[in-house]
């Protein structure tokens, strides 16, 4: 595989990630613009993070 389909491949799995974490946060009562944020920038970091985290309780 050549080097640029390489890296796009690599950059759209980053971003699937990202992805999977912001759904994983927001599921856990968190803010969906900064998560949005944190999983396309961060990826696999913010995916750890998101699944330590424990669900904020809801407010009325």
């Amino acid at each position: 595989m050549p080097a640029d389909q390489t890296l796009y491949l690599l950059l759209a799995l980053h971003c699937v990630i990202g992805l999977a974490a912001t759904a994983v946060a927001y599921y856990k009562g968190r803010n969906l613009r900064l998560w949005l944020f944190l999983g396309l920038t961060c990826g696999t970091a913010a995916l750890l993070v998101a699944l330590v985290m424990k669900r904020q309780p809801r407010t009325a």
